[in-house]
């Protein structure tokens, strides 16, 4: 039966959005993904059998890489057996939440195996795990800026793409992504881009109203928003927002002016109480704690699932600003690898095919609410209209997405827009840190 968002992404799991929160307040207690990178550059391992070194390869859209291919770390041979017909248990490790447990099902019932899930609590923990060997995995969530220091210390293994036909389903931009060339180490999951989320009946704001801003962020410095504000915790969503009201139209700058100055602004907020949370666009804001809030785009579909039980959600919004005369916003998207200590890689090229699989796809979509980057997606087929009050049998919307908000639906489009936020030098991620610290600090 299907489950809406409110049943599962329980506050008392460690989610992606819990991790987010955590690793912004708690930034002195862990390595930084800039720190990570920077061990594995230092500690890549030796080179290959002919002679080749390891390399941090860091790839941008403008300058994108294929990653390297070793000796020592090969891809699997092609034409093998599948490991269910030894009885295999498919061992998947992922954020908490963010994969639907019944596909998971689905896969085990087609190919008469077992499946584990197991969760970690932030990306550092993960890669310890698979790389010390304390723990075996056929199938890992990274995010992409992790994704060069792995392959540089041979923790995750290339992919043969003769066991993922399905990968021709996925955007073109992202099955040869700037990250992964070719996808030689990964595949994508789902797709998401930061935005605005507001409540009309609070912020009488339209979409038309944001998109004729010159600066459609303005909102969240109007004083008569005071208290009902929110902006992600995290110091890279908070800081942009910041950066874009100033001009700045790079995410991953290292000017230290530029990103003191982003922070300068966010302090200004401290008069208007804003508060910084994880929860706050997909559940706080539809009980009207927020009126305003920063909004991941996956975060907003799932919205009217937190309103009060036959609550008419239409007052529910969102916008992105990048698709506005403005011209600034982010987009982004996870994906999925196989560890090199993987026990059944044949069996984990299945899963990662069958993941690309439209249908299935789309079932995981009606769960997580983070859209998959399927060619065969039609945005206005997504859509649907309110049902009225929940009904276990039939859902609450019609559709993928409430038809009032079809700026949450991403396309392949955004992605030549998008700005990505993208792994940052040691000494830039530190800069970062340090100016959202003093402005959750209050100054």
């Amino acid at each position: 039966m299907l489950r809406h968002p409110a049943e599962r992404w329980s506050r008392l799991h460690m989610s992606r959005r819990d991790f987010l929160r955590r690793t912004a307040a708690g930034a002195t207690a862990l390595p930084t993904m800039a720190a990570l990178l920077a061990a594995c550059k230092e500690d890549a391992g030796p080179g290959t059998g002919d002679g080749e070194e390891p390399e941090l390869r860091i790839g941008t859209p403008d300058s994108p890489v294929e990653l390297q291919v070793f000796d020592d770390n090969p891809p699997i041979q092609s034409d093998l057996e599948v490991e269910a017909r030894e009885g295999a248990t498919l061992k998947i490790f992922n954020w908490q939440d963010y994969f639907w447990k019944r596909v998971l099902e689905d896969f085990a019932e087609e190919y008469n195996v077992g499946w584990e899930y197991e969760t970690f609590y932030n990306m550092e923990e993960a890669i310890s795990k698979i790389e010390t060997g304390e723990a075996q995995f056929d199938v890992f969530f990274p995010t992409i800026d992790v994704v060069p220091g792995l392959v540089a210390k041979k923790i995750i293994q290339p992919l043969n793409h003769d066991y993922i036909p399905n990968l021709s389903n996925v955007w073109p931009q992202l099955a040869d992504p700037f990250y992964d060339g070719r996808s030689q180490y990964t595949v994508p999951y789902t797709v998401y881009h930061t935005g605005i989320g507001w409540r009309t009946d609070m912020v009488d704001l339209s979409v038309d109203d944001f998109a004729a801003m010159d600066d459609p962020w303005a909102p969240f410095w109007d004083a008569a928003n005071a208290g009902i504000i929110g902006l992600y915790d995290d110091y890279r969503e908070a800081l942009t927002v910041g950066l874009f009201r100033n001009g700045v139209d790079d995410v991953n700058t290292g000017d230290g002016a530029a990103i003191e100055a982003a922070g300068a602004l966010l302090q200004e907020l401290t008069a208007l109480d804003v508060r910084y949370t994880i929860d706050g666009a997909y559940a706080k804001m539809p009980e009207g704690v927020f009126g305003l809030h920063e909004a991941w785009s996956g975060d907003m579909v799932a919205t009217p699932y937190y309103i009060k039980t036959g609550t008419d959600p239409h007052f529910l919004q969102y916008f992105w600003p990048a698709r506005s005369a403005f011209g600034l916003g982010t987009v982004g998207n996870d994906c999925l690898a196989i560890p090199k200590n993987a026990q059944n890689p044949v069996l984990a090229h299945a899963f990662l095919n069958y993941y690309c699989d439209f249908k299935v796809a789309m079932k995981n979509f009606s769960w997580v609410g983070y859209q998959p980057a399927q060619t065969q997606l039609n945005p206005d087929d997504l859509l649907g209209p309110w049902k009225g009050p929940f009904d276990a049998s039939k859902g609450w919307i019609d559709g993928y997405v409430l038809e009032s908000m079809p700026e949450t639906i991403v396309t392949e489009a955004d992605f030549d827009i998008g700005k990505r936020h993208l792994a940052l030098p040691a000494e830039t991620d530190l800069l970062w840190q340090n100016a959202f610290a003093t402005v959750t600090a209050g100054g």
